[in-house]
């Protein structure tokens, strides 16, 4: 059980990062979504992480389809 509570500790200090991570992104670009949009479409990291969200719908997607197949087989 001290296992599954420092788990859970672990994710609420992740969320609660996070959560303060996008406030201070939110007081430095005034809380305009356009210079937010314009700041993440020039950032290397937010680019690499829109290609994997995009590789890792085009596999769900397959195998969604894949699936689908087979039970169409039987």
């Amino acid at each position: 059980m001290k296992k599954a509570w420092n788990v859970i500790l672990a994710i609420a200090f992740v969320a609660i990062l996070l959560g303060a991570i996008a406030i201070g992104v939110g007081y430095l670009t005034g809380a305009d979504l356009e210079q937010v949009y314009t700041t993440l479409e020039n950032s290397q990291v937010a680019l690499f992480l829109n290609r994997m969200l995009g590789y890792w719908n085009t596999g769900y997607a397959y195998a969604q389809q894949w699936i689908a197949e087979l039970a169409a087989m039987f």
